[in-house]
């Protein structure tokens, strides 16, 4: 049987909020830095050019980061697991269950998890690239970049399922600069098995029409030898 309402909805402990909120705190000041580095760095026509291909770019890793992420949780491990069950895997499961859910979580649960997973990978963007080489700063930006789309992707998940939002958010949402409704209303329709990607969903219909996600289950089924899980929760046989 798939999950239920009571297995996933427990789980969320005061010691990962306060590591959550931490999360968000140090995200922010790091992407707020790093985006006055650019800046500073961003001195001729040349380097500007760069700096916005590296927005873009960043933009593009987003969306592909959170599909893999979100595939991930809908179809590997379990509530169960080991330290990232409880943390990781159980907002996909009782999402869901209860795809409203996390219209009534508050802004930390909402991004507090996007946060912790973004910030080893910021924090290693300011040892690797030299702003001062070309190469470095546009590597740098793509990072930064991304780091901030991630952190944006749950809010723009949320906003998805949410029955009222604000006007400036259905506009990004009606020019598909962010997650639209009906767009994402094509990954909770049974099975569940396409359309991971929750920044903007741009490369939800490439990935689809190449079979990206059950290629990549049946290579990990081929390597490891574990199956991806299979929500069993038809609606329409409820």
């Amino acid at each position: 049987m798939g999950a239920q309402p009571a297995e996933t909805s427990e789980g969320y402990s005061r010691v990962h909020r306060v590591a959550e909120l931490i999360g968000i705190v140090t995200l922010l000041g790091s992407i707020a830095y790093g985006t006055y580095l650019v800046a500073v760095q961003a001195t001729d026509w040349l380097r500007g050019g760069l700096v916005l291909l590296g927005v873009f770019i960043g933009y593009l890793l987003a969306d592909f980061g959170s599909g893999i992420v979100h595939w991930l949780g809908d179809r590997y491990g379990s509530v169960d697991t080991p330290l990232v069950g409880p943390n990781f895997i159980r907002p996909f499961r009782e999402h869901h269950v209860d795809p409203k859910g996390m219209t009534r979580h508050d802004f930390i649960e909402t991004n507090g998890n996007n946060s912790l997973v973004t910030l080893p990978v910021i924090f290693a963007c300011f040892w690797i690239f030299p702003l001062q080489a070309a190469w470095g700063l546009f590597g740098f930006c793509t990072i930064v970049s991304m780091a901030a789309w991630v952190f944006a992707t749950n809010q723009f998940h949320k906003w998805s399922h949410e029955d009222d939002v604000p006007g400036w958010v259905l506009w990004l949402q009606r020019n598909h600069v962010i997650l639209g409704v009906r767009h994402h209303d094509v990954h909770h329709t049974y099975p569940y098995e396409t359309y991971y990607c929750i920044t903007s969903g741009w490369l939800n219909e490439p990935l689809h029409r190449i079979r990206f996600w059950s290629r990549a289950e049946a290579l990990v089924e081929a390597v490891t030898g574990v199956a991806a899980y299979r929500d069993d929760n038809d609606p329409s046989k409820s």
